[in-house]
């Protein structure tokens, strides 16, 4: 009989533990509706935790650094006294100048379908050259066949051309 009365009674704790969270979770999922009491707001103003005392500030910015922006003009600190040497190296080596890789333009590609080998067409000065990877024609190199380029070499010199899409 002692025990039948412990089943009982811990069953019933057990109703009314589930029987609550049961409850949280529906009013949770409910929104709470219209008829929720309204929460009361507290005025008072909160303390700060103050688990370390606040320390006095030692620290000094030092603000000799140039302004980004270039809005104030940067005055000359050093010395006048002081001897300047300059290398004049402009002078010394003239500028090369740029070479004009118009003549070579990307005219399209051949693909063999039996060995998957890629065969690029190249305009060398008007002429068309078929070129495979490694071939020379006009002392025009294909290097190398790429997705969206073709990398060539010239006297010595390499450039990428880029492949442009038909229109």
């Amino acid at each position: 009989m002692k025990n039948k009365k412990m089943v009982y009674i811990l069953g019933l704790a057990v109703a009314i533990v589930w029987g609550l969270i049961i409850y949280r979770i529906v009013d949770a999922a409910g929104g709470g509706g219209d008829d929720a009491a309204p929460v009361a707001v507290s005025n008072l103003p909160k303390e700060p935790y103050n688990d370390f005392s606040v320390q006095k500030d030692t620290e000094r910015l030092l603000l000799n650094y140039r302004d980004p922006f270039g809005l104030v003009k940067q005055k000359d600190t050093a010395d006048l006294r002081t001897k300047r040497n300059f290398i004049k190296t402009a002078a010394a080596t003239p500028a090369k100048p740029a070479f004009n890789w118009g003549f070579i333009q990307y005219a399209g590609y051949i693909r063999n379908p039996g060995s998957n080998k890629i065969i690029t067409i190249i305009s060398i000065n008007g002429k068309n050259e078929m070129l495979a990877e490694g071939e020379t024609k006009s002392q025009v190199k294909l290097i190398k066949n790429l997705g969206d380029s073709v990398q060539i070499s010239f006297n010595g010199k390499t450039k990428f051309i880029l492949i442009k899409p038909s229109i």
